[in-house]
């Protein structure tokens, strides 16, 4: 535009002085090594007002021409993004429809010239490992990582397709290397904690329950639930590695809450059993029966192989006093009374927790009694009320 105005203003001084220099003009002489030129002053003047015209006109057509290049270039350039964007888009599809083959040649064929090349790899990932190929599954996830190294998408998928392929320490280790910076994602809390139960690590998931609850993962109940689950686990290791002694440490160092849930006390109980430490178990249950009388702990009392049933029988009898109408007390004194051979002690009980709650378990037990009884006659009809019981309904 300054161009512009300067011509313009050139040539309305050229017409204004023009006439005024006609009748004299005056000359210019140009003298340059050997050349001379001579021309009048006006016809000089014309002369660089034509020069810059032209060079202003030149100017104007070369950046037509390297305008319309330009956009060339873009037509060019845009058509392969938009060809890109389709076969992405194509490839995804393919994914989904789990078409890995496919999927993988056109996500990977538009990835150079895609808006999101971090996706093309990813989901170039997926179909790798859809296809078996673990090895082009951590190239192509490389590849990701190179174009955005802290992209938490780019963790969570390689932990995703580590999960799935049961790599659960390598999924764990990639979690961790993003969890100082992400504490608060649910995907990975929540993949963390899957990892966690696979591999049996009890330890880490129950320091994780916390940050998974407020994270929203895992609701109080379910929180409750893994926690009891997680306590259970590491019973079970301490018993298997370090024995009953390892496992009554673990328990002594649990709190004073924590050993009052039926659930803890009968995962120890049924440990220790198992370890042929039935006296001690039953030291803890006992106690544990003082302050509840949870049905399923009374049920884990004839489970024990004790020395002399008469202290169970008296605990157990005692509870009576306080809910004489608990069957699992009832059956639990029956299966008791027939270790000790005392047949119609045992038959009360059994019948009465027959009454209150009818059980297969119990009625096996009772006909077993009616047996040593030789009520013949009883124990059929108690065959026939069993078997009735245990067939389904036709209703």
């Amino acid at each position: 535009m300054i161009r512009l105005l300067l011509l313009v203003a050139a040539l309305i001084a050229g017409i204004v002085a023009g006439p005024m220099l006609a009748g004299n003009q005056g000359d210019v002489l140009i003298s340059a090594a050997n050349q001379t030129l001579e021309m009048s002053l006006t016809t000089l003047i014309l002369l660089i007002v034509v020069l810059f015209g032209a060079f202003f006109l030149l100017e104007t057509l070369l950046k037509y021409l390297f305008s319309l290049s330009s956009s060339t270039r873009g037509w060019f350039s845009g058509r392969k993004t938009r060809k890109a964007r389709q076969q992405t888009a194509n490839g995804l599809m393919k994914v989904i429809e789990g078409d890995w083959k496919q999927a993988e040649k056109l996500v990977v064929k538009s990835a150079k010239h895609s808006d999101t090349p971090v996706l093309n790899y990813l989901a170039a990932a997926e179909a790798a490992q859809g296809l078996g190929d673990a090895s082009q599954r951590d190239e192509y996830l490389k590849l990701a990582a190179d174009i955005d190294g802290q992209s938490l998408a780019v963790a969570l998928t390689r932990a995703k397709l580590q999960f799935r392929q049961q790599q659960y320490e390598q999924a764990v280790a990639t979690l961790q290397d993003i969890q100082q910076d992400h504490s608060r994602n649910p995907v990975l809390l929540g993949l963390l904690k899957e990892c966690y139960i696979k591999l049996e690590d009890w330890k880490p998931l129950l320091a994780t329950l916390p940050q998974l609850e407020k994270a929203g993962v895992l609701s109080a109940e379910e929180s409750f639930a893994l926690e009891l689950k997680a306590e259970c686990g590491i019973m079970h290791h301490m018993a298997k590695q370090q024995g009953t002694e390892g496992l009554m440490g673990y328990w002594n160092s649990l709190s004073r809450k924590a050993k009052q849930r039926p659930e803890l006390i009968g995962c120890f109980v049924r440990l220790m059993s198992q370890h042929h430490a039935d006296n001690e178990a039953y030291t803890v249950l006992r106690d544990a029966l003082k302050k509840n009388s949870d049905e399923s702990l009374i049920a884990l009392v004839p489970a024990l192989n004790l020395p002399d049933n008469h202290p169970a029988i008296v605990r157990l009898q005692d509870l009576l006093r306080y809910d004489s109408s608990n069957p699992s007390t009832h059956s639990a004194l029956g299966q008791l009374f027939m270790r000790e051979g005392k047949w119609e002690e045992a038959k009360q009980h059994l019948e009465k927790a027959i009454a209150l709650r009818p059980n297969v378990v119990d009625y096996g037990y009772l006909i077993e009694v009616m047996d040593k009884l030789d009520d013949t006659q009883g124990a059929a009809t108690l065959s026939r009320e069993a078997l009735t019981l245990a067939l389904p309904s036709k209703s």
